[in-house]
């Protein structure tokens, strides 16, 4: 076999550039296989060099089988790469390891890890794993997914539903819409009560700085706090959130409404999103 026929098939091996598997040929007297290892060591080493540089792009997917739910999101640098055929599979292939072995820290799992060495000198960009989830929802309860249209935002909803339901379908589609709320919302936690102490007090720290920068009497900034508070939960909470539709009715009042129509109490008991 010509040298020109080996580049191309160890080009299509490991994605590597023309030049850098001839050179692999070579180095390692046309051993196909030496020459594959020679190239993912130096494709591990680029990785070494590229691994501070920020992945401010990626792509988010998301794999059920009907019981579990999984998303994942995986990280690089430009878009470009992000909608590479090669990159779509490696985050489909992630989300998929995800489904079927729920209960992992997936942050930490190393099958994970060499699923995105193997694959990232391909990508020639800082490439990595920004987060994965696992969830089924309980009895009884209902879980929905939104994947927006840039595949770089998503969220998964889960909702009890309590009491005989008389339209399943609609919990659904009233499950998905909450989905795509929140990442339309960019909504952190579904209510007041669920906000972290240490997010309160650092919100607290900058209404407190910006009103004694603008010289408020210092009476008046601790009359100021609680409102600054609720308005904060107003903006950043699920169920006191506006709804899309309708600006002048939180997602507390629509679920009240929904929930009397369909003769069933409906709840969100936890969201996640990317």
């Amino acid at each position: 076999m010509s040298l020109a026929a080996d580049i191309k098939i160890l080009r299509e091996k490991t994605g590597a550039g023309l030049m850098d598997c001839k050179k692999a040929l070579i180095e390692c007297k046309d051993d196909m296989e030496q020459a594959i290892v020679f190239l993912r060591k130096k494709g591990l080493a680029d990785m070494a060099k590229r691994s501070d540089r920020e992945t401010k792009e990626g792509r988010v997917s998301v794999k059920t089988n009907g019981k579990n739910f999984a998303m994942i999101y995986l990280g690089c640098e430009t878009d470009f790469v992000a909608k590479t055929d090669a990159f779509i599979k490696l985050a489909d292939d992630l989300a998929q390891y995800v489904l079927e072995h729920p209960g992992l820290d997936y942050s930490k799992d190393e099958n994970i890890k060499n699923m995105i060495l193997e694959q990232a000198p391909k990508f020639g960009e800082n490439t990595t794993f920004k987060g994965g989830y696992n969830w089924a929802p309980a009895d009884g309860n209902v879980m929905a997914y939104y994947v927006h249209s840039d595949n770089k935002k998503a969220s998964l909803l889960e909702m009890s539903v309590t009491g005989a339901c008389s339209d399943l379908a609609k919990v659904q589609e009233i499950a998905r819409g909450l989905a795509m709320h929140t990442v339309g919302m960019q909504t952190g936690w579904v209510d007041a009560k669920d906000i972290p102490q240490e997010v309160i007090d650092r919100e607290l720290d900058i209404y407190k700085t910006q009103a004694i920068n603008e010289g408020k009497p210092a009476a008046t900034i601790e009359k100021m706090l609680p409102g600054k508070v609720k308005k904060f939960a107003k903006e950043n909470c699920l169920l006191e959130q506006p709804t899309i539709k309708d600006n002048k009715k939180t997602v507390a009042a629509y679920l009240d409404e929904e929930s009397k129509a369909l003769g069933c109490e409906l709840k969100v008991v936890r969201f996640v999103r990317f």
